[in-house]
């Protein structure tokens, strides 16, 4: 109800993004598109009860063209946690079924997220790999473990998509995000609380051999996981 809530509000801002996108000021467009979204993040989270505890700001790459954005993935709440503390848009991975979705479709083609069709993996990662390519197009977030742990436990990463990254040097930036699953799937009930969000180094994969995915996917899950269990 509260993501809808603030869904619905947000709509009164879209004819100002389609005019800046009319008038090809990408530079504007884009700055407005990432304070109406943050500010819809944030309402979210105040609504909730959620507050956040952020850590490794001096670990956010200067230039964010043309870099993944990896987590872990604890539970509902996850991309409104990063989309009010990370400073600057990531577009996200989702269902092309939800690119029929009236203004929420809207909101997600202006963060540039990558619909997907799942019945053609080959397609998919050729697109997404052209995408991630585009430095006029924000980073993608990536969520490799599939689907919500709803603990602090992490489950292993798909490799797929991370090897694709891997074999392309695509750089990659861990983030740990830690207690979002309290906030509503360990009561099946929003029930706010804190929630800690950790920025590591960014991976440079052109300093693995190609040979060494297995290296890279393990310090990648082990970057990830440091934090987790420790206290919020």
């Amino acid at each position: 109800m509260i993501f809808w809530i603030g869904l619905l509000i947000s709509t009164i801002f879209l004819p100002i993004y389609f005019l800046l996108k009319l008038l090809s000021l990408k530079k504007h467009e884009k700055r407005f598109v990432f304070f109406i979204t943050s500010r819809w993040a944030r309402f979210t989270l105040f609504t909730a009860g959620i507050k956040l505890v952020v850590s490794g700001r001096e670990n956010l790459p200067v230039q964010h063209a043309g870099i993944v954005v990896i987590s872990n993935h604890q539970g509902n709440f996850d991309i409104p946690v990063f989309m009010a503390c990370l400073p600057f848009s990531t577009g996200f991975i989702a269902k092309k079924e939800l690119m029929k979705m009236p203004f929420l479709s809207a909101w997600m083609k202006a963060i540039d997220c990558l619909p997907i069709d799942r019945s053609n993996p080959r397609d998919s990662r050729e697109r997404l790999i052209s995408r991630i390519k585009r430095t006029d197009k924000n980073p993608i977030f990536l969520f490799p473990e599939g689907t919500r742990s709803r603990s602090t436990s992490m489950g292993p990463f798909r490799t797929g998509t991370l090897k694709l990254l891997f074999h392309n040097r695509i750089h990659v930036l861990p983030v740990t995000i830690n207690g979002s699953f309290n906030c509503y799937e360990k009561n099946n009930n929003i029930g706010g609380g804190f929630v800690s969000v950790a920025y590591h180094p960014l991976i440079d994969t052109s300093r693995y051999e190609l040979s060494d995915f297995e290296k890279f996917n393990d310090d990648l899950q082990r970057i990830i996981a440091s934090p987790l269990g420790k206290p919020v």
